[in-house]
């Protein structure tokens, strides 16, 4: 079992981030080692559009929302949107790494991985000036889509002298999980998030991080809103609550701040709690 999130000032990729060799900070060269050209055309027009963009990257993300994997893109704008004054934030550039400005990059190459991933290596000059900056590494995690390569995670340290790569993708859902809604229980601590992007009527995206208060020990899940539907059949009209499913077991957690646990229609666990609100 993971441990449970704890409250975090920050959380930073400034601390994970890994200095590579000197050099580079150019414009990215199109012929990268091991690059097919439709992956090597997403990585360049994301970080030339990035570099342009400076200190405004973060509300101009939209400009290249097709650059990404939908869950992907909205999860980093969900961490985006986060305040600087909250309790957790994404306080790093994650396309860089480190807490500075980027004056330059260069896609340094590829390679396959399992599953039909991509891994495009990155070298992105950047530190708290011109004259102070160095490169950083950057690798970009690409699944191959119908008409595109598109950026599904962002790893950070560099794979030929790092034993160990931290992915972005991890760092969010442990940020995006500590800032849904909670739900107390006598023996739960359940938070849950809605991980679609703004303005989702109906979200089919939503995580759940569940923590027995006794022991500690917690569980993630990803599961779905639950609504009634119209007379139509189709259109949503009241809101039930979220189902997440775990192998045999359902998780329900309804609006009413009731959470249940099934298996095969049978219910094992039935608690009414409180939402934190």
């Amino acid at each position: 079992m993971p441990l449970p999130v704890s409250r975090l000032a920050s959380i930073s990729l400034g601390l994970i981030a890994v200095a590579c060799a000197a050099g580079g900070g150019t414009a990215a060269a199109p012929a990268a080692s091991g690059c097919p050209a439709e992956a090597a055309r997403t990585v360049t027009q994301l970080y030339d559009w990035y570099i342009n963009a400076g200190d405004a990257y973060r509300d101009q993300l939209q400009q290249q929302q097709q650059l990404f994997v939908s869950a992907f893109y909205a999860d980093l704008q969900a961490a985006f949107r986060l305040a600087p004054t909250a309790e957790v934030f994404l306080d790093s550039d994650p396309f860089n790494g480190v807490q500075g400005s980027s004056y330059g990059y260069q896609l340094q190459r590829c390679r396959m991985e399992g599953n039909g991933r991509l891994q495009a290596q990155v070298a992105v000059r950047a530190g708290l000036g011109p004259q102070r900056a160095s490169d950083r590494v950057v690798n970009l995690v690409l699944r191959r889509s119908a008409n595109a390569w598109l950026i599904s995670d962002i790893a950070y340290g560099d794979d030929r002298n790092s034993r160990t790569e931290w992915s972005l993708q991890s760092l969010l859902d442990r940020l995006l999980d500590s800032r849904g809604e909670v739900l107390v229980t006598p023996r739960f601590r359940v938070v849950v998030n809605r991980r679609c992007p703004e303005g989702t009527v109906v979200c089919d995206r939503v995580s759940y991080l569940g923590v027995d208060r006794q022991s500690g020990a917690s569980l993630r899940l990803m599961g779905e809103m639950l609504h009634v539907t119209c007379t139509d059949g189709l259109t949503p009209c009241r809101f039930l609550g979220y189902e997440f499913r775990h192998g045999v077991y359902v998780y329900v957690v309804s609006d009413d701040g009731r959470l249940e646990v099934s298996r095969s229609g049978t219910i094992l666990l039935s608690e009414q709690g409180e939402w934190q609100r």
